[in-house]
């Protein structure tokens, strides 16, 4: 965090404490709930950056249209279902998360990872094997020998020469006790922790791991080399072979290196020489490696390679011969791509934990926590470990009355502790009954502690308790307009064929005119088919004077159309005048006339026609009644000294 020069700190102070001071004032009560003007602003705020007067205007009748709901549903008993309580609970307690943990730390874990996922560490280890549950006897004695060992190399004994005699590793027979390089969770995290805090040269005092205790050598630091892809050619050589099947296999490999160099296809040879069928069948190709995720040698050769497309010569590693193909490589990540993975990859639960820890040391402090030293003395001399594997209680007589620690004004007991460590009935313990108790009473008290500061969450933290009110009224009003508007709007049939029925004529139906249509299917008779149509287009018998005069061979070159017809009629023209009268036109080429007696009113389209698109209408109306009832049951007081002082300080923002 950048820090402000002192001048402008002092400067800034006033408006700061100003402000604080306006957050603390009531705004306004809405059914008797208060509202202070530090929730309104914090409101407002989400909804604009800016400040103008007729949007804050706007916006404070929104709000109180919000709160009017919110005192609706509280009214109606929303907020005392199970449903209402289950959802605010999940969401507090993912809220009470990010306050229940040191997020400092967990930014710190996550940048050490990241430093050691840019590093990696070429490492020797000797083992010597001391199971968990080991008796302490037994754990003395590895430890001992752990140290003779270390004294050995020091004395100038080679390393490797003692891993082979010493180390309980089996794959010391192997690699000499060399690990080769690593970097980031591919050790276990003692063993990691230890290696990541050397120098270069150095050997480690007794690093105990479940599986025993390590020396630790470090030869070499470098920067990740990030993560290359590969194809190979391997002719394998088992472990313990006769000196002839190396000879073999190192034949071979240099037969196919050859081949290479003479230009015939990596993918081809692969396919046909190599012992790796998985890869083989792929033309050699092998996944994404980095350090520590294939053996050393043949990482060591593989980033050796300067370009892709270049292949090495035979390399030898514990599994055999190999020719090797840079296929591509891709740089380390950057932190911001790499963080995710880390979260990932870093244990969640181990993770909160560490969290968890630091934050009840913080608190520890800040609630002065105090521990009755007599009452802890009288545990360690009274449990054994019977009492921790459950197979005897504590003398309820003995056990110190009183608390036996203290913090924030809360108090655990003697006896409250006694009974947790009777309830645990620990199977094995690899540890002194003083330091068993310890353990526990740090997590008995750790959990208190935590527990305690949930409670007070709201009280401690006004962001969290203005956080908890709006997911408290958000809920609710989501609830209340669920039932009150939109699944009313879809389910209430009658309710909707109501609101239709005064606003039918909004939606009215296709235009019918009531005349006449006559078309003549033939071409250059328009004079006169148009003058008799006029001379006889009030006649009964119409069609029958028309059909002689105009066409009385061919009674079907007449077409003759009485009667009501819409408008959207395909032999009307697209064009015509919804009036009365007559109106000449053609129709497919053939003269055509219409003659309009009469234009009825639009009849409004059936309900079912409608239905979706009144739906939003119709939520709109309740809506609007809703509030409009809303307004009439509850009460609304604004301060409006408050509300000008808010104005004030958001327009001089």
């Amino acid at each position: 965090m950048r820090h402000l020069p002192v001048i402008l700190v002092l400067s800034l102070l006033p408006d700061l404490l100003s402000s604080q001071d306006i957050g603390r004032k009531v705004l306004m009560t809405v059914a008797g709930d208060t509202i202070t003007a530090a929730e309104f602003i914090r409101m407002y705020r989400k909804s604009s950056d800016t400040f103008n007067l007729k949007e804050f205007e706007n916006y404070l009748d929104q709000y109180i249209v919000f709160k009017l709901k919110v005192a609706d549903a509280v009214s109606k008993g929303y907020d005392t279902t199970k449903s209402f309580r289950d959802e605010l609970s999940g969401y507090r307690n993912q809220i009470s998360a990010n306050y229940l943990s040191d997020k400092d730390v967990k930014e710190k874990i996550l940048r050490q990872a990241y430093q050691r996922l840019m590093t990696e560490i070429d490492a020797w280890h000797i083992l010597v094997a001391c199971p968990p549950g080991s008796k302490p006897e037994d754990t003395l004695a590895a430890w001992t020998k752990t140290l003779e060992i270390k004294a050995r190399i020091a004395g100038g004994e080679p390393f490797d020469k003692v891993a082979r005699s010493v180390s309980d590793d089996p794959s010391v027979r192997l690699n000499g006790g060399h690990l080769g390089y690593f970097t980031a969770f591919q050790m276990i995290t003692p063993f990691e922790d230890a290696a990541y805090r050397m120098k270069k040269g150095e050997i480690s005092e007794p690093v105990r791991t479940p599986y025993g205790y390590h020396l630790i050598m470090v030869s070499d630091i470098r920067p990740s080399r990030g993560k290359i892809r590969v194809a190979h050619i391997m002719r394998s050589v088992p472990s313990n072979s006769d000196p002839s099947v190396d000879k073999a296999a190192e034949d071979t490999i240099k037969s196919v290196y050859r081949k290479l160099l003479a230009g015939e296809s990596f993918s081809d040879l692969a396919k046909k020489y190599s012992d790796h069928r998985e890869s083989a069948l792929r033309g050699g190709e092998l996944n994404w490696f980095g350090a520590g995720e294939i053996s050393t040698d043949f990482a060591e050769a593989a980033f050796s390679l300067k370009a892709d497309g270049d292949f090495t010569a035979p390399v030898r590693t514990i599994y055999g011969w190999h020719i090797i193909k840079r296929l591509e490589v891709k740089p380390p990540p950057s932190w911001e791509e790499a963080r995710g993975t880390l979260e990932e990859r870093i244990s969640g639960s181990w993770l909160q934990a560490e969290a968890e820890r630091s934050l009840v040391r913080k608190l520890k402090k800040e609630y002065n926590y105090r521990l009755n030293e007599r009452a802890m003395n009288w545990f360690v001399e009274n449990t054994d470990t019977l009492i921790i594997k459950g197979y005897n209680k504590f003398d309820k007589n003995s056990i110190p009355p009183g608390p036996l620690c203290t913090y924030a004004g809360q108090s655990i007991t003697s006896a409250e502790f006694a009974k947790f460590i009777e309830s645990k009935a620990a199977e094995s313990i690899s540890e002194e009954p003083a330091a068993y108790l310890q353990r526990m009473l740090d997590l008995y008290v750790s959990d208190h502690i935590l527990n305690y500061e949930n409670r007070v969450l709201e009280s401690k933290y006004p962001e969290f308790r203005l956080l908890m009110k709006e997911f408290h009224d958000g809920i609710l009003l989501f609830d209340i307009s669920q039932d009150k508007v939109w699944n009313r709007a879809a389910e209430d049939t009658a309710g909707l064929k109501q609101y239709y029925e005064r606003h039918k004529k909004e939606y009215p139906g296709q235009q019918f005119y009531e005349g006449t249509i006559c078309i003549l299917e033939q071409r250059g008779m328009e004079k006169k088919f148009y003058k008799e149509f006029m001379k006889y287009r009030n006649a009964p018998d119409m069609e029958k004077r028309l059909l002689k005069s105009v066409s009385p061979a061919n009674d079907t070159l007449l077409k003759v159309i009485r009667g009501t017809f819409p408008a959207s009629d395909p032999r009307l023209p697209a064009d015509l005048k919804p009036e009365k009268g007559i109106t000449k036109f053609y129709a497919g080429g053939y003269p055509a006339v219409v003659d309009i007696k009469d234009i009825p009113e639009k009849e409004p389209l059936p309900f079912e026609e409608v239905k979706d698109e009144l739906i939003p209408l119709y939520q709109e109306w309740l809506e609007k009644e809703w509030i409009e009832q809303l307004r009439a049951a509850f009460t609304v007081k604004t301060d409006n000294a408050v509300l000008s002082e808010i104005k004030k300080m958001l327009s001089d923002v």
